[in-house]
Order: C-alpha cells, then sequence, then structure tokens
C-alpha cells in the first residue's frame, strides 16, 4: 500500500488552473457535442506528456460506457489523471461553464434570428464539420484500439454491421460487443490452459 501511495506523490501533475483553461478551450470552442470534444480532450491529455496514451484510451472507454454527458465524463476523467480529485473538479467546471455562458447570453438572441440565412448556413457547415471530426477520431481509435488484432477488427465490424445495416441501437451494440469480446477473450484463454 505503501509504494502506491509513494508512487502517485511523484507522478506529475498539472495545476488546477491549467487543467480548467485546458478544458475551457476545448469546451468554449468546439461545435459537435460529446463526441468530438471527448478525441480533442485525450488529445490534449496525450499532448501534456503526464498520462500514458494507453490511460487515455481506458478513460475514453470508461467515460463512453458512463452514465450522462460524454464531455462531461471525459473531462472527468481527464482531470482525475491530471491532477486528482481536485483536477476533476476543475475539469469539470471548465467542461460546463462555456456552454452555461452561451445559453445564457445567445439563446434570446438566437431564437430571434434562426430563421436567418446564414444562421441556417452556419449551422449546415458546422454538420458537414462534424461528420469529418467524427470521422477522424472513429478511424484513429480504430486503428490504436480495435484493429490491432483479427479478433477484435471482426468483433468491430460485426457491431458496425448491426448498427449501421441492421438499424440495431448504438447502446446495444456497445453491450453486444462488449459481452461477445469478453466471451471470446474467455474462450480463448481456457484454449490457452488446456495448450
Amino acid at each position: 500500500m505503501e509504494s502506491r501511495i509513494e508512487g502517485q506523490a511523484e507522478e506529475k501533475k498539472l495545476g488546477l488552473f491549467s487543467i480548467f483553461m485546458m478544458i475551457f478551450k476545448i469546451s468554449a470552442f468546439t461545435l459537435g457535442g460529446g463526441a468530438v470534444l471527448i478525441g480533442l480532450i485525450q488529445e490534449a491529455v496525450n499532448r501534456t506528456g503526464v498520462v500514458p496514451e494507453e490511460k487515455t484510451a481506458d478513460m475514453l472507454a470508461l467515460s463512453l460506457a458512463a452514465p450522462g454527458a460524454m464531455g462531461i465524463s471525459m473531462s472527468y476523467q481527464a482531470g482525475l489523471a491530471l491532477g486528482g480529485p481536485a483536477g476533476a473538479a476543475a475539469a469539470v467546471f471548465g467542461m460546463a461553464l462555456p456552454p452555461f455562458i452561451a445559453i445564457l447570453v445567445l439563446s434570446s438572441w438566437l431564437l430571434a434570428h434562426m430563421g436567418s440565412g446564414y444562421i441556417s448556413a452556419f449551422f449546415s457547415g458546422a454538420t458537414a464539420a462534424l461528420v469529418v471530426v467524427l470521422g477522424a477520431i472513429v478511424w484513429k481509435l480504430g486503428k490504436k484500439n480495435a484493429l490491432v488484432s483479427v479478433k477484435d477488427t471482426v468483433i468491430c465490424l460485426l457491431v458496425a454491421a448491426a448498427v449501421l445495416v441492421f438499424k440495431v441501437s448504438a447502446v446495444w451494440g456497445l453491450i453486444g460487443g462488449t459481452i461477445v469480446t469478453l466471451i471470446v477473450n474467455l474462450l480463448l484463454e481456457k484454449e490457452g490452459e488446456k495448450a
């Protein structure tokens, strides 16, 4: 137990203001919701050099599996890894503050001008950009995590087919893919023990 505590004390941490500002900037200047935010947060955490890339992949998995807003979940995970519990609080506050300010300031103006061609064109462009950003995130994560073995690639493709072709809910696809992966890994472990 002592070595674990000593190891934690030696880990590099970021200051609370640095964590807050990193997440605040991402939240303030990103359109597209949680799916875009989590990829940007993951990249920002990787750039700090404080957290190994393998751990950021685990943070991503936990954030996607946790209930609630993905951006909040990922910022919590990032803040926890970068600065402990206080870092998690700073990151969540940094994630929640920009949308709160934007809603407070812009809501009445946007409602009055939503029919404007410029506003509609802006949101159409933002939607197109969102598709590109999401595609890049999926490709990057797939190359790094899901496409590392034939087994993982096959399971990934089966889940994608179930969701895209057979219109299975993405939540059920995630749950089913997780269960299939666990079962296959257990069977492979048992097979390895017999050999």
